[in-house]
């Protein structure tokens, strides 16, 4: 299966001069048609990841911090809804999103600390900065301010996440959400037609103005390692996603340990995207716990919307196109950038990577750990279309199998879906030609109720009609025959 992704990261808009929603889709959506006329030529992208920085934020001096929230969150909902319409037919779960360090409410975070007094006593400062330094600290150093501040609501804390969490449930219409507990910040995104999933993580366990260090909470990155080691992704190219980038220079402390490395290449783990950096990269990830010597291939990209105080030097704004190809199992980034200097115009080209001095970067994808077991994809299915049909959803469950009508037990559950709704033409084209006496009165339903002529001929001609003696199919055929002047 080869298909492409589309990463992106940093939405994040220059206040000073922000871009409009409508002029940034439009932007990605004429670079999108140049791809196929480039060389090398790019696929359209079946999906996409956003890596966090939904938003740039507000100042807790600011008037109203929460209504300039509000705005900027809005504003990300409509280039989302706008991504997912324009690119992806309307399918929201076809966009990915997790939170970035942008998206923490600074106003929450202040109205949920208080000030300490920095104490005289040199040995009462020592247990300050001693306590400053565990792990699980609620104490805060404030450079700007310099003094310590406390965490002393501990739940407003948990709280500095709620515009993302509105936002989320608001994109996804309720059926996905974001929880304020950080043991419980991941979501799974399957896509069965692509024999791919993504794992979003949040990086922002603990962190805040005070604390920069992006982290995850520990009991979420073992329900992760857990959920890619599912017999339901047996076999798929596996991914996660994060914001947080994995290093950084001496002067800085605003990135993520990359400690859970190996928890997640041990659980096949095969790719990692993320942004923060506002910078492109790709590089690969090896560790030597273990004798099969697998490796996960980390991808950042570039920020979407920041203005220029916030790029580094020499780099302008930028996003990602992944191509995979889970037949080669080899993958390629390639790169995107602002060609122009206008930054409420963007115009998108190809980029530049010093590795390969090319707008692109090759990369092999480590194979999944497991391969995947003939005929589990049917029995899912059929799993699924049990429940479905239970809950009465008959027309997701009419959706699920009809690429399966050929299965026995995958026509009896269609079969009872499509008996409760009003599609006779639905009936006539994924059943016929019925097997069973049942599906040929089915059949001959929705045929007397909204057959062509030609539907009748073919309906009274098939193998299950000739000869048939059942009462009930000879009433339903007689019928038709009438119906249809046969």
């Amino acid at each position: 299966m080869l298909f492409s992704l589309l990463h992106l990261s940093d939405l994040h808009r220059d206040l000073a001069d922000e871009i409009e929603t409508g002029t940034l889709l439009d932007s990605l959506e004429r670079d999108l048609e140049r791809h196929s006329k480039e060389d090398p030529a790019i696929l359209r992208p079946s999906l996409a990841v956003v890596t966090g920085d939904m938003v740039y934020g507000a100042s807790p001096r600011a008037p109203a911090p929460n209504d300039e929230l509000r705005r900027q969150y809005a504003q990300s909902l409509e280039f989302l809804e706008g991504l997912a319409r324009r690119f992806f037919g309307g399918e929201r779960e076809r966009v990915v999103i997790l939170p970035g360090n942008h998206d923490i409410s600074l106003p929450a975070v202040r109205g949920c600390v208080e000030q300490i007094a920095t104490p005289v006593d040199s040995a009462a400062k020592a247990r300050l900065v001693e306590e400053l330094f565990t792990p699980r600290s609620r104490l805060r150093w404030s450079w700007r301010d310099l003094c310590f501040y406390r965490i002393a609501d501990e739940d407003a804390y948990l709280r500095r996440l709620e515009h993302f969490a509105t936002l989320y449930s608001s994109f996804y219409e309720g059926t996905r959400e974001f929880p304020l507990d950080p043991a419980r910040q991941f979501d799974v995104f399957d896509f069965a037609d692509l024999g791919f999933c993504v794992i979003t993580l949040s990086s922002c366990h603990n962190n805040d103005p005070f604390r920069r260090a992006g982290a995850f909470h520990p009991s979420a990155v073992t329900e992760v390692s857990r959920l890619a080691r599912a017999p339901i992704r047996a076999g798929r190219l596996i991914a996660s996603a994060w914001h947080h980038n994995l290093s950084g220079g001496p002067a800085q402390d605003d990135y993520l340990d990359s400690g859970a490395l190996q928890l997640f290449i041990d659980s096949g783990i095969s790719l990692a995207m993320h942004g923060h950096q506002h910078l492109t990269d790709c590089v690969d990830e090896r560790y030597r716990v273990g004798p099969d010597l697998r490796k996960i291939t980390i991808v950042s990209a570039g920020t979407l919307c920041a203005g220029p105080h916030h790029l580094a030097p020499g780099e302008p704004r930028a996003f990602n196109v992944l191509e995979l190809n889970t037949d080669t199992w080899t993958g390629r980034v390639h790169q995107r950038r602002m060609v122009n200097r206008t930054h409420n115009l963007p115009i998108w080209g190809p980029g530049h990577f010093d590795a390969s001095n090319l707008s692109h970067v090759d990369f092999g994808i480590c194979r999944p750990t497991n391969a995947r077991p003939t005929g589990l994809d049917l029995n899912l299915t059929l799993e699924r279309a049990e429940k479905l049909v239970g809950a009465q959803r008959w027309s997701d469950a009419i959706e699920l199998l009809r690429s399966y009508s050929a299965v026995p037990i995958a026509r009896l559950l269609l079969a009872r879906a499509l008996s409760e709704i009003p599609d006779a033409r639905q009936t006539i084209d994924l059943l016929s030609p019925a097997v069973t006496n049942a599906e040929a009165i089915l059949i001959g339903g929705a045929v007397y109720e909204a057959g062509t002529r030609k539907d009748a001929e073919a309906f009274l001609m098939s193998p299950i009609m000739t000869g048939n003696n059942d009462a009930s199919v000879r009433e339903i055929a007689e019928r038709v025959r009438k119906r249809r002047a046969l």
